[in-house]
């Protein structure tokens, strides 16, 4: 083996041993190797003899591409070790190699270290994969969260445009529902359109241009840039201009077979989505798909029940001599029904009586039991002369019989009743009698404005029991003033307990001495509020007798 002059016979023995590359380079001139060792030449993959005496730019002329040159041109400004890693360019050998300038000599030491830089590049990529897929699990489960917390239509409609801005930074969205009956694609449910868009993408005939309308047609979801929208669709430039529209997603909804509606997402700039971004796409329409399933069918049950509860509360209220009785009923937004009612019934002794009561529950089976309360508490008032208190110890009786399943409702039932002694006649003063079964107190306004929350010792709901003891209250009630039952929804609150809404109640309950009851009780309606629970009212103004 050859040898570059000055290098010590000892050292040049020794680098024979070691499992490195051994290059010693003439720092001063060209980098002229003066030495290699056989681990180093087969490296550079030359015979020892062809490497030694030449300059290293010879021999490894692409050295400049793997940081060689950069390197080795700092060990000439200083004496500390240079450290690099680099790829041999054209070749997959990853090399790591140290260097460091001595007496106007460079030694270089360099080792193979492709198999760990495998390693490393799989590692990263195993890792880079696991956090896309952690980012894209993560992605679904919002996006799950975000659908099945959804209830209404409109619910449905907010949660997929939110998520077609957060997760796929769509400029809008919307969400569109198939009416098969009209033959039209409605668009009700959507996030900003662009100035002047709105009137165009309203409702669309399904037999109309369109990638929506067509993505419908054919069953599959649709991806289109600006071109091919003023290809395909050149009727329909105006939209894509008034919208600005540079890319556009549109996927069908079906659900067993049937289109129910469709997903739109618009971009302002071109683009294209990826695989996982398209993953997320389907994900979102199966989801949506669901979500919008569910709701309709929530609507419907909804309207059902509505209109349940609307046939069993008394439409035409009986207005008695010298009583004025006036009624409102206010639903809840959303999907809630309530299992509030009134009624009012002219007794056979020329009593009036009043009932307002609330079932537990906000569904079908509420206004259903609502009905059967109201059916059965009418039918035990006519049958003979009980006073409230007797009516509803006989009313919990019927409950116990209704069945297995727990029927729960908290109810007043009062009656107005007129003494017969000359005094009360002559002051024109009436009495009212009213038991409490776990219901809010009246309220009792006088003529002046003064308000008063006719409390008693409370007592258990309806449906906790038969044999309970139910005690009747009694107060008189001056000609001119208001008494006014209601349910919990006109003072309970999410935030707030029920002495602070009964405390507000009478606060502005004065709005009940208006001359028009109409128009106090609405005014009262108004000033209460509702936080989200339906409201029943009945109102009966207490005139001078004849």
């Amino acid at each position: 083996m050859a040898a570059g002059a000055a290098v010590d016979p000892l050292l040049l023995r020794a680098w024979q041993e070691v499992s490195e590359g051994i290059v010693v380079l003439d720092a001063e001139h060209r980098w002229e190797v003066l030495h290699v060792n056989a681990t180093g030449a087969r490296l550079l993959e030359l015979p020892v003899e062809q490497v030694v005496g030449r300059p290293f730019a010879d021999l490894f002329p692409d050295a400049g591409g793997a940081g060689w040159r950069a390197a080795l041109a700092r060990t000439r400004e200083t004496e500390d070790l240079v450290t690099w890693t680099g790829q041999v360019p054209g070749r997959e050998l990853w090399f790591t190699a140290r260097a460091q300038r001595v007496d106007g000599k460079v030694l270089c030491a360099f080792r193979d270290v492709t198999e760990q830089h495998r390693v490393e590049v799989e590692r990263d990529e195993l890792l880079r994969t696991t956090q896309e897929g952690l980012e894209h699990t993560r992605r679904l489960l919002r996006l799950s969260q975000a659908l099945t917390a959804t209830e209404t239509l409109q619910d449905v409609a907010d949660a997929v445009v939110e998520v077609a801005r957060r997760e796929f930074g769509a400029a809008y969205a919307a969400l569109s529902v198939v009416d098969h009956e009209r033959g039209l694609l409605r668009t009700p449910f959507s996030g900003e359109y662009a100035e002047g868009a709105v009137e165009q993408w309203t409702d669309l005939p399904l037999d109309g241009p369109g990638p929506g309308t067509l993505a419908l047609r054919t069953g599959r979801p649709r991806f289109d840039d600006a071109a091919a929208l003023h290809s395909e669709f050149p009727e329909l430039a105006h939209r894509w201009r008034a919208a600005d529209v540079r890319y556009v997603v549109t996927v069908p909804l079906f659900a067993r077979d049937a289109s129910v509606g469709l997903l739109t997402m618009v971009w302002h700039e071109d683009l294209s989505l990826d695989e996982n971004q398209r993953a997320l796409l389907v994900a979102l329409a199966t989801g949506a798909t669901q979500a919008l399933q569910r709701a309709q069918l929530l609507a419907e049950r909804t309207r059902t029940a509505r209109t349940l509860q609307r046939a069993m509360l008394t439409r035409s209220l009986p207005q008695p001599d010298d009583l004025q009785v006036i009624a409102r009923y206010v639903a809840a937004g959303g999907a809630q029904v309530g299992g509030d009612w009134y009624d009012v019934l002219l007794l056979p002794t020329g009593s009036t009586l009043t009932v307002i009561g609330d079932v537990a529950g906000h569904d079908v089976r509420a206004a259903a039991a609502m009905g059967q309360l109201r059916i059965a508490l009418r039918a035990l008032a006519v049958d003979r002369d009980d006073g409230p208190a007797a009516l509803l110890t006989r009313l919990e009786s019927v409950v116990t019989s209704l069945g297995d399943e727990q029927l729960l409702a908290s109810c007043l039932v009062g009656r107005v009743e007129q003494r017969r002694d000359a005094d009360d006649r002559d002051r024109s003063l009436r009495w009212f009698r009213w038991a409490n079964a776990g219901h809010p107190p009246p309220l009792l306004v006088q003529a002046d404005g003064r308000t008063r929350l006719l409390t008693s010792p409370p007592e258990l709901i309806v449906g906790t029991g038969a044999g309970l003891e139910r005690t009747d209250h009694l107060v008189a009630v001056p000609a001119g003033s208001t008494l006014l039952l209601y349910t919990d929804g006109l003072v309970e609150r999410r935030r707030g307990d029920l002495d602070a809404g009964l405390q507000r109640l009478r606060a502005v309950g004065g709005v009940l001495a208006h001359p028009d009851l109409g128009a106090g009780v609405d005014a009262l309606l108004a000033e209460m509020g509702a936080d989200g629970d339906d409201v029943a009212v009945l109102a009966v103004r207490f005139h001078p007798q004849g």
